[in-house]
Formats: structure tokens, C-alpha cells, sequence
């Protein structure tokens, strides 16, 4: 009896704590609510801060709590989206002068710093500044501060340029060690997704395409850097191939490749100058986080574009936080069938995922097209499944370093016979009323027969797929499948061969589909809303708070390869999916 009231009284105090840290924390919503910061008053002659040192995703739900406690920080990723929109404000706000880049390793992909980049070289057709000052500049970094009216280095700082690499890990000497044979069928010569878990090194078509899309991408950095800096292209590929800039600044500073190497004080004291300060005032330094509270002038019309995003693997069912799936799927239906929508823009970053999920999206572009313009915006990547869903629509838009493509399909499924026997001692043993009753299952082998019938559900989704691309894109079954069989292709390349119409970002597909709707007057609306911050911190708490630590940790690299073992084990059905992992530096 004693321990039955002392289990009692365990779970009224349990329950009592649990109700006391739910009310707390709604307290806080509520305080939060109440005390709405008010939007700020900017003064002339203002610098707008970007401090970029925080990695960019397309977009990124704003934390109420930031400002009071670290302890409710969900991620302190900034969205490009919004980036790009307070650059377009501040190049008509008469109160900014100019922009400070402030960041050392900007964490991107190079599609997204290009159109940043892009975003500055527009902002300085105004006649403002754009300075960038850094204790050190990262590759990437340098090739956004490229963009810059004025690079300034400190004098014991260190500035990184290399060239590309992309590298890609193998799995199969580890799965031969476990005992685990992943079978696979696929239709593609380029079709590499599978190759980790069936060769030990890269294939020969793939070292090809490979090659070829990420020359085509450092031609394109160097080719802005060389245009912005003024540099003969051929000297920053020798100043790569010698690393002869990461331990001589003043080469850099000789060579062109920044303009002064200064301390932080000496930086104030030359943007002082360009304000026309007195040299003790204090410059007005303006953060993003407080810019972006103010708003945007809105043209007054009731037209709308939809921005439709599709972000992430596509999954079958309903998709959840940087998924693309159903819910993608019911917004384009949402916006096409909104009269106030006037046209669509559909920006996908996507390496791709289920066919079948893939194919459900597509209709939706198919219909939408039908009754009011669809432009495709991709951002780094719009590749396999992720082009599957950009082919019907009217135009597309990517950056020249987009990676997209791979028009091709697959199948893996793990056969842990041997593991399971020699490994852990298990044997299965069953009963079937049918011949395939056990179909699929990963404790024995496929038979040739079932493989068979898994290479022509393949061949056919690989048709059905390039029938999609020649039927939106006007080309020839012949000529898709010439180009297609899996391979990638950077997004200059393929505007070279017709899967992309124009080069731009999402202010291009968007101006696109203006034009296309004969509008002059609208407003951009983004689909699908971004979760209620409360929703997504009680929902993924804890999950946020595993990813972060494992990212901030020394495992974080070696995580990633995990989640994508993890994830070609619980791989389902015929995938046009990059399920490769290929880290780009």
C-alpha cells in the first residue's frame, strides 16, 4: 500500500510540474505577444549589417524568443528569401547609404550566393556602397564579398581560394563487412545514386559528369570574380593551383583580390568618411534582424503571384519540414484555383525522391499550366524527381551553377540474409500462401524473376519520365533520352540544351511570370505559409535540439553519411532521387 501512494503522489507531482512548465511557457508567449517590438525608426544616413556568418536556407521561420533566451532558439540559419527581399528594400530606402558585409564562412550552396550576388551588384546601380570587412574570408565568402564595391582584409587574416572539390563516400566495403547486399535496378549509363553501395570508387560516366558540372560551376565563380575584381581568370586559377594567397595577404592586396588590409577601427574610420561623419559620431548601424521589421512597400493591387516552394526529398503522403509531397501538391492546386492568383511561380530546391510522389506533383504543374503561367525558379539544385516536377511548366528559370537533371530512375532493396545469419545469429523462417507472398523481403535475395519485374516497372517509370520532359519542353523522345540517362548537368549547360529557358534567380521567374500574366501590379505571396513558431517549436523540439548539437559536434560530417545509410535502408519503390551525398567545398 505504501508504494502504491508513493506512485501516487510521484505522478501528482509529475503532473503538477508538467502543468506548471506548460503554463510558464505560455506565459512567455503571451509577454511576447504583448511586447511587440514597434518598427524602427531608420535615420539618414544608416548601414544596413549583414552578418552572414550563419548558414542561408531558402526560408526560415522567424523565433519571437531570440531576444530572450538562447534556450529557445530553434537555429539561427537566416532565409535567403528574406535576405534578398531587405536588399531589394534597401536599395530604395533613401535612409541606407550602404551595406556591410560582415561574415568570415558563409554557409551556401553556390546557387544561393549567386543570387545574392546578383542582389548586390543590383543594389549598387543606386550609387551605394557595399563593403565587406573580414577577419578572414572562406571561399564561398570571398565569392560573395567578390560582389562588393570594396573588400577590406585584416592584415593577419587569412583569404581561402582553392577550386572545387566534390567528394563522394563509398559504402559497399562496409556493407560487404556487415553482410549486406544491396540489389539494384535502375535505367541510366549516368544513374549513379546507387553506386556507394555497389562499386568502391566512382564510375567512369560518372567522373565524367561530374567533372563536367562542376567545371562548368568554378568557371562561372570565376568568371564573376574575374569580372567584378578585374582579375585575368587565368590568375585566379594559378592562385588556386598554388594556394599562393592563403598565407600572403598582401599578395591579395598586390594581386587585386582585396583592396586594403586594415584593422576593424580603421574600417569604421573609412566608412565615417563615406558617411561624411564627424569622426566621434556614431555610425547607424542597422542589423537585419530589426531592417526586416520594416515593411515592405506593397503595390496595391489585389493580383497575387503564388511562390509556391518545394523544399527537400519528395516523399510520398503528406510531406513534413523540408519535404516535398501531398502538401506541395494541394498548394499548387490551392493557388491554381485562387482567381486573385494571376500566375504561379514554383521554386524548387529538390534532388529528388519518390517517382510516384514525383508524378502526383507534376499533374498539379500539368493543370495549373493549363489556366494561368507557371514559372519555375531553381535554386541549387532542381535535379531527377526535383526536374520531374519543373518540366511541365511554361518556363524555367535556374542559376548557372544550379545542379539539375538526372533524368533517370532506380530501385535499391537490402538483402540482410547473410548479416542477420553470420553476423547476429538470426535465421527467419515462414510460411507463404502465395508464390510472392514475401515480396520485397529483406531476408532473403531476389529472385531473377522478381528482378525482372522490378527493371520493367523501372523502364517504364524511365519512359513515363522522359515522355513528361519532351511533352513540356517541346523536345523529341530521342533527343531527352540522349541527354537524359540519369546524367546532371549545371543549370548553364542545360539552358544550353533546352531543359532551361533563362539564367536568374527568383526575382527573374517571378518578373516571368508577370510578364506572362500581363500584370504590372501585383503582390508575391509564398505558399505554403511558414509554420506558427509555436507549432514548430512544440512539435520539433526536441529533434531540433538532437540535429544541432550533432551539427555543432566534431561527428557532424560523419552524421550526415549515417542519415543517408539511413535512409538508403528504408528506401521504398522506384526513386528518381541524387541519393548520393557529394560534399561540395
Amino acid at each position: 500500500m505504501k508504494t502504491f501512494f508513493k506512485m501516487l503522489l510521484a505522478t501528482i507531482v509529475g503532473t503538477f510540474l508538467s502543468l506548471v512548465l506548460v503554463l510558464f511557457f505560455f506565459l512567455i508567449v503571451g509577454i511576447a505577444a504583448l511586447s511587440k517590438d514597434n518598427v524602427p525608426i531608420i535615420k539618414p544616413k544608416s548601414v544596413l549589417k549583414l552578418e552572414l556568418n550563419v548558414p542561408i536556407e531558402e526560408r526560415v521561420q522567424d523565433n519571437p524568443f531570440e531576444k530572450y533566451s538562447s534556450a529557445f532558439s530553434t537555429g539561427n540559419a537566416l532565409g535567403l528569401n528574406t535576405l534578398l527581399e531587405n536588399i531589394v528594400k534597401a536599395k530604395e530606402d533613401k535612409n541606407i547609404e550602404g551595406i556591410y558585409l560582415d561574415m568570415s564562412t558563409v554557409s551556401a550552396p553556390l546557387a544561393a550566393l549567386e543570387e545574392l550576388r546578383n542582389a548586390l551588384e543590383d543594389f549598387k546601380t543606386s550609387g551605394k556602397f557595399v563593403y565587406c570587412y573580414a577577419e578572414s574570408l572562406s571561399q564561398s565568402s570571398y565569392y560573395l564579398a567578390s560582389a562588393a564595391t570594396k573588400i577590406y582584409l585584416n592584415p593577419q587574416g587569412l583569404l581561402e581560394l582553392r577550386g572545387l572539390v566534390a567528394q563522394s563516400l563509398f559504402f559497399k566495403g562496409l556493407f560487404d563487412k556487415l553482410g549486406i547486399e544491396m540489389q539494384v535496378v535502375r535505367y541510366g549509363t549516368f544513374k549513379s545514386g546507387v553506386e556507394p553501395f555497389t562499386l568502391n570508387k566512382m564510375s567512369e560516366a560518372n567522373r565524367l559528369q561530374l567533372e563536367t558540372v562542376f567545371g562548368s560551376m568554378w568557371k562561372q565563380v570565376v568568371s564573376n570574380i574575374s569580372k567584378s575584381r578585374s582579375i585575368d581568370a587565368q590568375l585566379i586559377n594559378d592562385v588556386c593551383d598554388s594556394l599562393s594567397l592563403f598565407d600572403n595577404t598582401d599578395l591579395a592586396m598586390k594581386l587585386g583580390f582585396v583592396d586594403s588590409l586594415i584593422y576593424k577601427d580603421q574600417f569604421e574610420n573609412i566608412v565615417h568618411r563615406q558617411l561624411g561623419l564627424d569622426s566621434a559620431a556614431t555610425i547607424n548601424w542597422v542589423s537585419l534582424k530589426e531592417y526586416k521589421k520594416i515593411p515592405a512597400v506593397e503595390r496595391i493591387s489585389k493580383d497575387k503571384i503564388a511562390v509556391v516552394y518545394a523544399v527537400g526529398n519528395i516523399v510520398d503522403g503528406k510531406n513534413g519540414t523540408n519535404q516535398v509531397g501531398a502538401t506541395t501538391a494541394e498548394e499548387l492546386a490551392k493557388a491554381r484555383k485562387d482567381e486573385d492568383v494571376k500566375a504561379i511561380v514554383f521554386r524548387i530546391n529538390s534532388g529528388g525522391g519518390s517517382a510516384l510522389a514525383s508524378d502526383v506533383i507534376w499533374r498539379e504543374v500539368f493543370l495549373a499550366q493549363k489556366e494561368k503561367p507557371v514559372v519555375v525558379s531553381m535554386g541549387y539544385m532542381a535535379a531527377s524527381g526535383g526536374y520531374y516536377i519543373a518540366c511541365a511548366a511554361d518556363y524555367i528559370v535556374a542559376q548557372p551553377t544550379t545542379i539539375t537533371g538526372s533524368i533517370g530512375v532506380f530501385g535499391m532493396f537490402p538483402n540482410m540474409q547473410k548479416m542477420l545469419e553470420n553476423k547476429l545469429g538470426i535465421t527467419a523462417d515462414k510460411i507463404i500462401t502465395n508464390a510472392f507472398s514475401d515480396f520485397g523481403n529483406t531476408t532473403r535475395p531476389l529472385s531473377t524473376y522478381e528482378i525482372a519485374r522490378l527493371q520493367k516497372l523501372v523502364n517504364e517509370t524511365y519512359f513515363t519520365f522522359m515522355q513528361r520532359v519532351a511533352d513540356g519542353r517541346n523536345l523529341s523522345t530521342s533527343f531527352v533520352d540522349s541527354i537524359g540517362q540519369g546524367r546532371v548537368w549545371s543549370g548553364v549547360d542545360a539552358m544550353n540544351i533546352g531543359l532551361v529557358d533563362t539564367l536568374g534567380g527568383l526575382d527573374v521567374a517571378i518578373a516571368k511570370a508577370a510578364q506572362l500574366a500581363k500584370i504590372e501590379k501585383y503582390s508575391a505571396v509564398e505558399y505554403p505559409k511558414m509554420k506558427n513558431f509555436y507549432e514548430e517549436f512544440m512539435g520539433s523540439l526536441l529533434d531540433a535540439k538532437i540535429a544541432n548539437r550533432m551539427q555543432k559536434s566534431p561527428l557532424c560530417e560523419t552524421y550526415l553519411y549515417f542519415q543517408y545509410v539511413e535512409s538508403a535502408l528504408e528506401l521504398k519503390g522506384v526513386q528518381a532521387r541524387l541519393p548520393y551525398v557529394i560534399s561540395v567545398e
